[in-house]
């Protein structure tokens, strides 16, 4: 699925008072739907925009992320996302029971919960935790407290499952192994998801499971200057090096190899992007003098850095600039903004498979 499901927008749009144009299509860019999702929040000045049981302030979900961010493992940031989650928004009926090989999350109040805030809370537990571990938590369960609706195909797309209708309460079912997954994040990478915010909770993240893709997580999100070591890597992921470098052979990879492919990605992307000087990419990228940068980038693509920049200018002179919409958006002003040279840390949506 692309995009974010029109019907979503439209239901909060209505709760929150507004009318918005960008909501009638049947699934909403998402760099659009996070421009809209933004001004109905400085609209309503509330993170549930006025359909939770008690208002909730803006700041409220940074409160509690930065809570989380701390925590040593999957197991224990559950149990202060509830917990939390219970006194701030409302929810004061809210669990998270271990039993046996299955963990359970449930969302409830006093009152009845309504299905847009049962979709908002639910896609916060899932996909936020997920977040937190660089690893995909796929649902053994789905149930939400009312009636199927027209639309409920969609349900499968955003949750990877089919949900059960007419449940006593909101709530998600996993297998409990993910329990012990660490935390992964540190608090530099959280305070860039919260500038991103709502981008990572509307578009569908498939956080890879293999060694390699966990590998790969940890390296981006450190400093490249540096060079990751195996052993640094290793105790991120809580295994001994040997072990993961034992698991990367079984994946046919290895350390070195992610390492480099890595390297490539980022030079690439950077060119491609443009703002960066060649000698500063070098630095970022960890390489000691910049002409050791530049024969490692002919050894991988044929051609010096310098080079491909020139004939990426070239093709791009050839090409019109793409109108942006949102300079006529009537929302522009809580818009998302440009990422900066060099920095992607300002990008929102990205495609990820469902």
């Amino acid at each position: 699925m692309h995009g974010v499901p029109g019907h979503f927008l439209r239901t909060a749009a209505a709760a929150a008072g507004v009318e918005v144009r960008q909501a009638s299509a049947a699934h909403v860019d998402c760099d659009e739907a996070v421009n809209v999702m933004r001004h109905l929040w400085h609209v309503t000045g509330d993170e549930l925009l006025r359909v939770g049981p008690g208002p909730v302030p803006p700041g409220t979900f940074r409160m509690i992320a930065l809570a989380l961010i701390h925590a040593p493992d999957l197991r224990t940031a559950l149990e202060r996302l509830v917990e939390f989650a219970a006194i701030t928004t409302g929810y004061t009926r809210s669990r998270f029971v271990v039993d046996g090989s299955t963990a359970r999350i449930e969302i409830a109040a006093e009152t009845r919960t309504p299905p847009l805030a049962a979709e908002i809370m639910l896609s916060l537990v899932h996909r936020f935790p997920a977040w937190l571990i660089a690893r995909r938590i796929a649902l053994t369960g789905l149930e939400l407290p009312f009636p199927e609706p027209d639309y409920s195909a969609e349900y499968a797309p955003i949750f990877g499952r089919a949900p059960d209708f007419d449940a006593p309460s909101a709530a998600l079912t996993f297998d409990a192994h993910h329990l012990g997954a660490p935390i992964v994040r540190d608090e530099r990478e959280l305070l860039s998801y919260i500038r991103r915010s709502p981008a990572d909770l509307l578009l569908h993240r498939d956080y890879g499971t293999t060694t390699a893709d966990r590998v790969r997580n940890v390296i981006e999100r450190g400093d490249m200057t540096t060079w990751a070591r195996a052993e640094d890597v290793a105790a991120r992921l809580s295994v001994s090096v040997q072990h993961m470098r034992r698991l990367l052979r079984q994946e046919g990879t290895s350390f070195n190899r992610i390492r480099e492919e890595l390297l490539r990605d980022i030079a690439l992307e950077s060119l491609r992007r443009g703002g960066e000087s060649i000698d500063a990419l070098s630095y970022r990228l960890g390489f000691s003098e910049p002409s050791a940068f530049r024969r490692a980038f002919t050894r991988w693509f044929g051609r010096p850095p310098g080079e491909y920049r020139h004939n990426l200018k070239t093709i791009g002179s050839a090409v019109p600039a793409r109108h942006s919409q949102a300079k006529t958006s009537p929302i522009t002003r809580y818009g998302v903004a440009e990422p900066r040279a060099g920095t992607s840390e300002n990008t929102t949506c990205r495609s990820a498979p469902a």
